[in-house]
């Protein structure tokens, strides 16, 4: 950082530096946009302005429209609500954006891919009926995503969380399919930053892409679904071996002056006690929610 610590001692004398010290500040900020958040939430279903705006959380994330149209996609009217805390202060709202897998409720669907799919359309998720893996590398996929991304930034949004992301695991690439979503994520970034100076990106699980340099100097921070908990069965502990490996990715972030979230799913009370000291610990920002992410802080 280049802020100026002597510099008050200076402004009596030197009304440019007092400048410089303020300029440095509105850099400081955009370095670490996300410092000052300690409560979040996430909310993709029945999304209601109101309770946003009536909330205390720092950050929100929440889908770019109510029922994934351009018809039901929320007004710069109500994105500016929603950045508006009760007591006047203001709140970081981002919009929920999938990289990694095409959705057929969004305006960008054609009916026509479920008889004759376009190239880079791959199987339907079982376990998100309507979601479908995608060769996120190819060029019209992209394309489609850069479009959809200049919407959330025109309608106000202060920045996107990138869902999918881990999609790269899906494809025996090993590190060309690593690349390929870091270079994705860069040119994601890059895109928003120069249309939106300060536009934030925060990318959802795939923490393996944090050995790269490149991949976390695009982005601002990294949510982890189930660190400790969920990876292999709803309320189950994770094993020692898969929280350590997924830590090590994270705590590399974490050093490198990454926000790092953790969103944990837990109906369990003693287990989210237990949980939320462990992350609390770690010095994350941690969530714990119910998974069809209906509510915007379940607990």
């Amino acid at each position: 950082m280049f802020y100026l610590r002597f510099v008050l001692a200076f402004v009596a004398f030197s009304p440019a530096l007092f400048l410089l010290s303020c300029s440095n500040d509105k850099v400081e900020e955009m370095q670490a946009p996300l410092n000052d958040v300690s409560r979040w939430g996430v909310q993709l279903q029945d999304i209601e302005i109101k309770k946003i705006h009536r909330s205390d959380l720092d950050l929100v994330v929440i889908d770019y429209s109510k029922d994934g149209t351009a018809r039901g996609r929320f007004s710069s009217y109500e994105i500016a609500k929603a950045k508006e805390k009760p007591d006047g202060s203001r709140r970081r709202v981002l919009a929920y954006l999938s990289i990694g897998e095409a959705e057929d409720y969004r305006d960008y669907w054609k009916d026509t891919w479920q008889e004759t799919p376009p190239e880079w359309l791959g199987d339907e998720n079982p376990n998100w009926p309507g979601n479908y893996t995608v060769k996120f590398w190819q060029p019209e996929w992209q394309g489609l995503i850069m479009a959809y991304l200049k919407h959330i930034i025109s309608a106000g949004y202060d920045g996107v969380y990138l869902d999918g992301v881990d999609v790269f695991q899906r494809y025996d690439e090993g590190d060309q399919a690593q690349a390929r979503m870091v270079k994705f994520v860069g040119k994601i970034s890059r895109l928003a930053k120069a249309q939106e100076p300060g536009f934030i990106i925060v990318a959802q699980n795939g923490e393996e892409l944090l050995r790269f340099p490149e991949y976390r100097d695009e982005i601002d921070g990294i949510s982890k679904e189930d660190l400790l908990f969920g990876a292999y069965q709803d309320g189950a502990r994770n094993s020692p071996q898969l929280i350590d490996w997924s830590w090590g990715f994270l705590a590399e972030a974490q050093r490198d002056g990454l926000s790092v979230f953790v969103i944990e799913y837990l109906e369990d009370g003693d287990k989210r006690r237990r949980a939320r000291k462990e992350l609390d610990e770690l010095g994350v920002i941690s969530l714990f929610t119910r998974r069809p992410l209906d509510t915007l802080v379940a607990f």
